[in-house]
């Protein structure tokens, strides 16, 4: 029998024995698996603040997304990386580290609701938006003024206001108003009730902010031209209020592709660039984010326990993961960390390796056990893949209309290609058989064409020479002017598709395929 090359450690024999346990301690059970709070809630902008904060993995670059200093940020990534999670771990930040502050974390379809978007030119869109803010904002100093803004006749936000804040704390900018909007007398009553002293007070210390957190501005986003000018002048309108009016801090999120979109289509954006954060996450910090969340819940579960207060994430994260995993997963032809298939399969996203969580815990209750095993894993794949072919489909599809008929060309196919063979296939199974494929907007003949774009949405990756125990895997963010250039398209790379689609297009697994 060939021995594992990954070993066990002592604590897995220890834990799964009959010996005698530590005082207070309590092994995991069955109902464990399935408790909603064991994995996370997939949607971070809905977990629950004190969950969230435990199992949060902070990164350097946070620092400046959390910063007041920094007026304007925006997180930037693909879907199920954590943007939502991001902004909601700062909405809670200024609360908690300045509770009279005002901190507003809205939708932006909320946003959009608030006022109708009849512009059409650039400007009178971003005049738009900046209404739509600052009627947000009104709308919080209405709640804590105890004063209903109920129809138009109360909205603070009309034309010339923005521009009359110039220079000037937006708070007090908004009170003036009110006071001019319902008259002096009437403010002054308020105060009765709930203190106008207070907002007023608040707009002449300079260490308070009025934080707005918008997510998913772009959530119904289709790549049409009215599409592209509405998303695009948010962010210029963004940007031209922080720097117009004091006191105003703006967050905002946006994915990957469809901002890629909006630069080609509104040059302006380019001075954005420098108020964005790229969100990635390593494997290690993908492993150190499913221990915490694990971890976590068993502390949440028995504060009491020194077993579990005795663990550390970093130091111990098998034992950690061999809580709900059991042991080490034979993967391939190696034995690894069970957190190891994971990442591959969730392609380090977190909303990914939480709903693989969930489903290959689920698999393990229904066969009675209190921990899930790499057989687990391999049973859900199938049903996994479905749902990141439709994460796939729905995340892109606005910007191939038939994208369903690219990816399904390479069903039954191998894993690996060279780029020769890519080409081919593409040239065949597309291009002869359709003449184009439209990409975002544009009629595409060319098959390296069409290959950069399968790179650019991760549906394929470029693999390389062995690095210890893995293949080199090369991400579109790693490379991205990879399958550009006809002198040098691959630098030596091969292409594989991601393994998660593997299951569900019954693709043929290479030998030495990367993971």
């Amino acid at each position: 029998m060939t021995t594992p090359k990954f070993r066990v450690p002592a604590f897995q024999s220890i834990r799964l024995s009959k010996d005698p346990l530590p005082e207070n301690h309590h092994l995991p059970s069955r109902e464990d698996l399935i408790t909603e709070d064991l994995f996370g809630n997939e949607a971070g902008e809905d977990e629950d603040p004190e969950i969230l904060n435990s199992y949060f993995v902070e990164k350097t670059e946070f620092a400046a997304f959390y910063s007041p200093k920094s007026k304007f940020r925006v997180v930037r990534a693909r879907k199920g990386l954590g943007k939502s999670a991001l902004l909601r771990k700062s909405y809670l930040l200024q609360k908690a580290e300045d509770p009279d502050s005002i901190a507003i974390h809205v939708k932006g379809s909320d946003l959009i609701a608030l006022q109708p978007l009849t512009a059409t030119t650039p400007n009178d869109l971003i005049y738009a938006w900046q209404q739509r803010i600052c009627s947000r904002i009104n709308l919080e100093l209405g709640s804590r003024l105890k004063l209903a803004f109920s129809d138009d006749a109360i909205t603070l936000v009309e034309s010339a206001e923005v521009a009359g804040f110039k220079d000037r704390n937006i708070i007090g900018s908004l009170i003036d108003r009110l006071g001019r909007k319902i008259g002096k007398a009437e403010l002054a009553k308020l105060s009765i009730v709930n203190p106008v002293s207070f907002l007023t007070r608040f707009a002449d210390k300079t260490t308070h902010y009025v934080s707005v957190f918008i997510d998913d501005i772009d959530a119904t986003f289709i790549n049409t031209d009215e599409e592209r000018l509405r998303v695009s002048t948010f962010f210029s309108a963004c940007r031209h209020l922080v720097n117009t009016v004091q006191g105003l801090i703006i967050r905002a999120s946006v994915r990957t592709d469809v901002w890629g979109l909006l630069r080609q289509f509104d040059e302006s954006l380019d001075k954005c660039e420098q108020y964005m954060l790229d969100l990635r996450w390593s494997r290690n910090e993908l492993t150190a984010i499913l221990c915490k969340k694990i971890l976590a819940y068993f502390q949440r579960k028995f504060p009491a326990s020194p077993f579990y207060t005795a663990l550390n994430v970093g130091e111990c994260n098998f034992e950690i993961l061999s809580l709900v995993f059991s042991g080490a997963f034979k993967w391939g032809e190696r034995y690894m960390s069970p957190d190891r298939p994971i990442q591959s399969l969730s392609s380090c996203r977190p909303r990914w390796a939480a709903q693989l969580c969930k489903m290959a815990a689920m698999r393990a209750y229904k066969r009675n056990s209190t921990r899930i095993s790499v057989g687990d894993v391999k049973d859900v794949a199938r049903a996994y893949g479905y749902a990141r072919i439709d994460d796939l489909y729905r995340e892109h599809r606005h910007q191939a209309m038939h994208l369903e008929r690219l990816i399904e060309c390479f069903a039954t196919g191998p894993s690996i290609y060279a780029t020769s063979h890519l080409l081919a296939l593409i040239e065949q199974k597309i291009l002869h058989k359709f003449g184009t494929l439209e990409i975002d907007g544009i009629a595409v003949t060319d098959s390296m064409q069409i290959a950069y774009f399968l790179f650019r949405i991760g549906f394929i990756n470029g693999t390389g020479r062995y690095l210890g125990p893995q293949t080199e895997v090369i991400h579109f963010e790693d490379r991205p002017n990879l399958l550009t250039l006809e002198l040098n398209p691959d630098d030596g790379l091969s292409w594989g598709i991601h393994v998660s689609y593997w299951a569900p297009l019954r693709i043929q697994s290479n030998p030495n395929q990367a993971e």
